[in-house]
């Protein structure tokens, strides 16, 4: 009886040493489970802050319309915004921009605010460095730029882009004309979050029988909703500010939105007759960081379908 008692024992033992043997490995798995999400996570962590944030690339659209004179067919537009100056964007930085910006030989530049980082001072080395760069970008047709919320507190943002050729358009407009007496108009807003945006006087010239291309640059996503609330229509609106979200993740979208967006904070949007690009812009804001989201600028090659 006893050896029986003895047998049980052993086999009972041998399967609790087996169980435990299961139970490490598991303890195992998971453990490595977690090492390997901390592992990742660093990684994605490194990758966003570090090469995110690094290297441009150039979106194209191609952009119709009914009302658009052939003259205009074939016209380029680059579309750059929220430089954010010394947040991720250095000097070199600034250097490729204006070099690739000519590459693509545009006939129309187009800012559309924020050209340092918020709450950066810069010095007057940067200030000539910037009029020095900025003033190498050429166009056929003109530069035109709107402020951004942070180019209020830059008391030298006018004067760095007069200097740099560009026009800046402050609820104001311009006429423009290529090779023939047709016209096309360019409106620019201020930015919504500090001042009042002045429909009446920026659409000075509209046309409700005589209706002409009309192009609106602006900062925020949120000032489209002064337009969308209006009788004016327009047939191309080109802002920024969302950086499309900084942080992009698949099936998602743009992570970090807020109101000053409104509800334009995607790259491109149709409303209408009217196509909305929202630059996902150069430099990074507080955090820092961009993922499955480069540096970029937009070009756009206009299409007409008359």
């Amino acid at each position: 009886m006893s050896k029986e008692i003895e047998e049980e024992k052993k086999e009972t033992k041998k399967e609790e040493i087996e169980e435990g043997v299961v139970e490490e490995k598991k303890s195992h798995k998971v453990l490595n489970f977690f090492i390997f999400l901390f592992i990742l996570i660093v990684i994605l962590v490194l990758y966003a802050k570090y090469m995110g944030t690094k290297g441009l690339i150039v979106k194209e659209y191609r952009v119709e319309s009914n009302i658009l004179t052939s003259n205009y067919s074939g016209i380029k537009i680059v579309h750059f915004s929220d430089l954010l100056y010394k947040s991720t964007v250095d000097k070199e930085d600034v250097h490729n921009l204006v070099q690739r910006i000519n590459k693509l030989k545009p006939d129309i530049v187009v800012f559309t605010g924020n050209l340092t980082a918020y709450n950066i001072k810069i010095n007057e080395n940067d200030i000539e460095y910037l009029k020095s760069e900025l003033s190498q970008i050429k166009a056929n047709i003109g530069l035109y730029a709107v402020y951004g919320e942070n180019d209020y507190k830059l008391d030298n943002y006018e004067e760095i882009m007069t200097t740099s050729g560009f026009t800046i358009l402050n609820n104001t407009y311009e006429e423009l004309f290529y090779k023939t007496n047709e016209s096309i108009y360019i409106v620019g807003f201020p930015s919504s979050i500090k001042e009042n945006i002045d429909l009446e006087k920026s659409f000075k010239f509209y046309d409700d029988l005589n209706r002409k291309y009309t192009i609106v640059l602006l900062s925020e996503g949120a000032s489209i909703k002064y337009l969308d609330e209006s009788t004016y229509e327009v047939d191309l609106i080109l802002g920024g500010y969302s950086l499309n979200g900084s942080i992009v993740l698949p099936f998602y979208g743009g992570v970090f939105k807020d109101k000053n967006s409104y509800k334009y904070s995607d790259p491109y949007y149709k409303k209408g007759i009217t196509d909305i690009y929202i630059s996902s812009g150069l430099g990074t804001r507080n955090h820092g960081f961009r993922f499955l989201n480069k540096p970029s600028i937009n070009l756009y090659r206009l299409k007409s379908n008359q």
